[in-house]
């Protein structure tokens, strides 16, 4: 470890309060982007900057690993996106850690909506 972590969690003074996961995905594959982030409003010297745009958000707890996220994303997109009334906005996915233990922490998945058009 390099110590990114505990300094993120140390930048820690807005919300999402937690570790983020952000997937910035928009435009062309080569452009995706991940980060490991915190919401802050402290300066991060050494340490790239990226905002999130306020959106509406549809944000679905979990607890367990790596692969129960992913299940759970799994099932938002096929289960609970079709049925909501609500479509992905442009906007990134956040995954917020809320416990510092990767092997069984506490979660929430932010998916950015707009209600669907008539």
């Amino acid at each position: 470890m390099d110590g990114t972590i505990p300094r993120l969690a140390g930048l820690i003074n807005a919300q999402p309060a937690g570790i983020l996961g952000v997937s910035a995905c928009g435009g062309p594959p080569d452009s995706w982007r991940y980060y490991i982030a915190a919401a802050s409003t402290l300066p991060a010297e050494g340490l790239e900057e990226f905002t999130v745009p306020a959106s509406t958000w549809a944000i679905f707890p979990g607890e367990g690993n790596g692969i129960s996220i992913q299940e759970l994303e799994r099932r938002i997109v096929s289960d609970w996106l079709p049925n909501s009334g609500y479509e992905y906005a442009s906007a990134p996915d956040v995954e917020v850690y809320l416990d510092p233990d990767p092997a069984n922490t506490r979660y929430e998945v932010w998916i950015p909506v707009v209600k669907k058009q008539a």
